[in-house]
Formats: structure tokens, C-alpha cells, sequence
């Protein structure tokens, strides 16, 4: 059995631009980083990822009104760069000094634990500013002071969640009148860096009516869609107003990528959903600013096997939709003495102690073996596996990434089903996964197989072609030359 070979260290002006990649970026959320960020970047380097998300946090850059104070962001994007990565910076989100519900609220800003847990509900800095020109100016000026450092800048966090992150309640129109201020005032500071639309949550309870939802408040938030066709009905011309639409397809209930759930739909299918949201602007770029899987599979997560197979299984499907920047959630988990309750403690891949869990391995391989490609072709369906809901039809899975002199097909079956995150239970509650035995063809004799975890071994070819048994952790036929 081979290990996957990591990369070798990065220079410090390595960065590729973000998307730039061949198969895709892999990006990192950075909350639950270890006491030495600068070592935790080497480490996501070496996994394959090639950018961080970091937070630029209005109401601490800005604590006294016309007087900014960098210094961390500008530690963070330096340890960064020097491990060859490139960062979005996240500028989010309200100041308490530019609003006036935000001035009356919880005054301990987002990030120090102020507001109703675990989300902060509440607090001062979840607030709009009264004017968007008071957010457009501090966009500005991160605009200007970090241009050529920062690779992305993303325009507020899920804004379409109102009860958290724009409270007391979204406003699609009120969002797309901040979003257009941003975008112009950075212009005016930097022509090129990319500016997003502030990633929106896709699931979310229905309004009774989306298109009134700012005026008559009858839900907890818009779905991700609903919010960004709101936006477009008070400024049909928003998409001069950001290069890439940024989403967060978190799978709620925390089930398989590929599984259709009822009225959510897959999470893979919330590109097209967004896409077609975004009406004549649907051929922008989209962007996954957040997705993951929590581990407290003792209440309502996943096991850490299933991170890793929904982790892999999520980059390359994604990545083969044409979707450039896919960012995980988050990089390590704290303490929760509630031993579940706060979900947000048990998303990282690594556990409290820094220990890796599975999600990093499988991550780690999948970079490593789509190195150097792109996205070539699916074969599921010429391939027999089987049909279901997912992005080309089927539950299984045969996508082939090639370039480099290799080409590399990535096989899994995904067999989850929506009662049971965890795999079928037809047996009295026995977990008996579904398996599928394939035939991918290839030419010629140096070919690999590559395990999830990142095990490899030679391939037998016999008439063209090498057998894999497809199951829930994808496989890697590699074949060189």
C-alpha cells in the first residue's frame, strides 16, 4: 500500500488566483484554527487547499469611528501568503456605531460570545448599518490597504438568514443596495479583485410569500433562491454589482450530497437552483463559501468516516458542475461540554487535541489525485450505475478528470437514504451499504487504484479495463501517460 505524496513546500509567491486552479480551489474556513496559525496554513497547504476565508469583522477593525486597526487581519494574510495561500476576506458584518437597532442591542459585537447562543442572535454586530455608504467605506478602505494581498472580497454572511445575520429580518433589496455601495466604493480603490455576493444559506424555512417577505415577516429567513430574486426584483441590473454568486448548501438535515431531500432538494442540485436565481447573470461564476459536516453523529451529525466520504464526494462532484471555489467548515473543533447541542463545535477537520480526523486524509488524497486535471467527463450512466437524484441522474457516481499526461476517474456509489444519514437499514437497523461492481476502462497498463484514505496499489487491467467495487468512500482509477 502507497501514501498519497504531499506537495512539497510552497514559495511565498506561489499563490495561484483564486479559481485559477485546474480541477478547482479547495478552500478553508479559519475558526477553530491552533494557537499557531502560521503552522496550521503549512498543514492545509500540504493537504491540497489553496486559500483561507478570513474574517474581517467591521465592529473590531473599526471600534472608533474613522480609525481602522488591521493588525490582526494583517498577521493572518501574511502567515497566509507565506504558505501559499491566497485568502477571502469576508468583510462582515454590522458596527454598532453606523446602526441604530445595532446601537441598542446585545453591545458585546459578533465573535465574543455576546447574544443568544449559538448563534449570537442578538448581538450588536449582526445589525445593517442605517446607510450602506457607512459599510462602504470601511470596504473601501480593506479594499485599499490589503489590494494585491487579499484574493476575494465577499460582502457580508448569509444575509438572507435575517434573524441572524440581518436582523431583526433579511431585506433582499436593503442587501442589494449595501452590496452595489461595496462593490463601487472598492472599484474605485481596486479594478481587479473579485467582489462576491455575501454567501447566502440555501435551505431554509419557506416564506408563504418570498417576494414580500422584507414588507410582511412570516418566516425565520429565505431560502438562498428566493432571497436572490428578491434582490433582483428591486435592482434588475445587480449583477454589475459582483463577479461571483457565493452559496452555503449546507445539507440540513446533515445527510449525503447527492440525496434529494423533500422541498431542500440535493445539495449538489443547489448550483442549479442558484443558478437559476440569478436570472440573466447565470453564467457568473459560483462560489461555495461554506459547507460541511459536523461529527456528534450521537445527536444529529454524521460519524467521522462519513465526513471524509461526504467531504471527497462533495469536492469532486462539485468541482466536475463547474463550480470554481469550494470552501469546508471549519478547520478544527473546540470543546462542547453540551456533548452535542452546539453543532458549531463539531464541524472541523480536527479534533480539540489537533489529531486529525478521517476528512482530512480523504481530502488530502482527492487534491493530490486530481492535481494538474480538469473536469473530462462523466461516465456513470454509460457505465451502468445506477439511476436516483443527484447532479447527472444517478446515485452512482464515475467522473473523470484528466490533464498533465493523466487521466483519473472518480467512482463512488452513494447509497444514503433520508431517514438514516448513516447508510440503508433494510435489515432491522443493520447497515448493510450497497456495493456495485464497475468496469472503468482505460488504456494502456500504469494504473493505480487509489483508496479514499489515500492507500494505493497497482491496477489489473484485463480488456481495456480495471474492476473496482463501488461503495460509499470513492476510489481513484490513475492512469498515467
Amino acid at each position: 500500500m502507497l501514501a498519497v505524496v504531499a506537495l512539497g513546500a510552497p514559495a511565498a509567491h506561489a499563490q495561484t488566483p483564486l479559481g485559477g486552479e485546474t480541477f478547482g480551489t479547495v478552500v478553508f474556513d479559519t475558526i477553530g484554527l491552533p494557537p499557531d496559525h502560521a503552522a496550521a496554513y503549512r498543514r492545509l497547504y500540504d493537504m491540497g487547499v489553496r486559500a483561507i476565508r478570513l474574517d474581517f469583522t467591521w465592529a473590531y477593525i473599526e471600534s472608533t469611528q474613522g480609525h481602522y486597526d488591521w493588525s490582526y487581519q494583517q498577521g493572518e494574510v501574511q502567515a497566509a501568503r507565506d504558505a501559499g495561500l491566497q485568502v477571502i476576506g469576508l468583510l462582515c458584518c454590522g458596527n454598532k456605531l453606523y446602526s441604530t437597532l445595532g446601537g441598542a442591542a446585545d453591545q458585546t459585537p459578533i465573535g465574543s460570545g455576546g447574544g443568544l447562543p449559538p448563534f449570537q442572535i442578538g448581538s450588536s454586530g449582526l445589525f445593517p448599518p442605517d446607510d450602506p455608504a457607512d459599510y462602504a467605506r470601511f470596504a473601501a478602505a480593506a479594499a485599499s490597504h490589503f489590494k494585491g494581498l487579499v484574493g476575494a472580497w465577499e460582502i457580508w454572511n448569509e444575509e438572507n438568514d435575517g434573524y441572524r445575520f440581518w436582523e431583526p429580518h433579511e431585506d433582499p433589496a436593503a442587501y442589494g443596495r449595501l452590496l452595489c455601495a461595496a462593490h463601487d466604493a472598492i472599484r474605485a480603490v481596486d479594478k481587479q479583485t473579485p467582489v462576491l455576493f455575501g454567501g447566502v444559506f440555501y435551505p431554509a424555512v419557506p416564506t408563504d410569500n418570498p417576494a414580500a417577505a422584507a414588507d410582511a415577516p412570516d418566516g425565520p429567513g429565505m431560502s438562498g433562491p428566493d432571497f436572490v430574486r428578491g434582490a433582483y426584483a428591486a435592482d434588475p441590473q445587480l449583477g454589475r454589482c459582483y463577479d461571483a454568486m457565493a452559496y452555503h448548501p449546507y445539507p440540513y438535515p446533515f445527510t449525503a450530497p447527492e440525496l434529494d431531500v423533500p422541498i431542500r432538494g440535493s445539495v449538489l442540485a443547489a448550483a442549479d437552483g442558484m443558478r437559476a436565481a440569478m436570472g440573466p447573470d447565470r453564467a457568473k461564476p459560483l462560489w461555495i463559501t461554506e459547507v460541511g459536516w459536523p461529527t456528534h453523529a450521537q445527536t444529529y451529525g454524521v460519524n467521522e468516516l462519513k465526513q471524509a466520504q461526504y467531504t471527497a464526494r462533495m469536492a469532486a462532484a462539485t468541482f466536475a458542475q463547474g463550480v470554481p471555489v469550494l470552501t469546508y467548515y471549519t478547520y478544527g473543533d473546540w470543546a462542547d461540554p453540551t456533548g452535542g447541542a452546539d453543532q458549531e463545535a463539531w464541524f472541523g477537520f480536527f479534533r480539540p487535541d489537533g489529531s486529525p480526523k478521517p476528512a482530512v486524509a480523504a481530502l488530502s488524497t482527492l487534491t493530490h489525485a486530481l492535481s494538474g486535471t480538469h473536469f473530462d467527463a462523466d461516465l456513470s450512466q454509460r457505465l451502468g450505475l445506477p439511476p436516483g437524484q443527484n447532479m447527472s441522474g444517478g446515485r452512482g457516481f464515475a467522473l473523470r478528470f484528466a490533464g498533465g499526461g493523466r487521466t483519473v476517474t472518480v467512482v463512488w456509489l452513494a447509497d444514503e437514504s433520508s431517514a438514516e444519514g448513516q447508510g440503508r437499514m433494510p435489515d432491522g437497523g443493520t447497515l448493510t451499504p450497497a456495493t456495485q461492481t464497475v468496469r472503468v476502462p482505460v488504456s494502456g497498463s500504469d494504473v493505480q487504484v487509489v483508496s479514499m484514505l489515500g492507500g494505493a496499489a497497482p491496477a489489473q487491467v484485463q480488456d481495456g479495463a480495471v474492476t473496482v467495487t463501488a461503495g460509499a468512500s470513492p476510489q481513484y482509477i490513475v492512469q498515467t501517460g
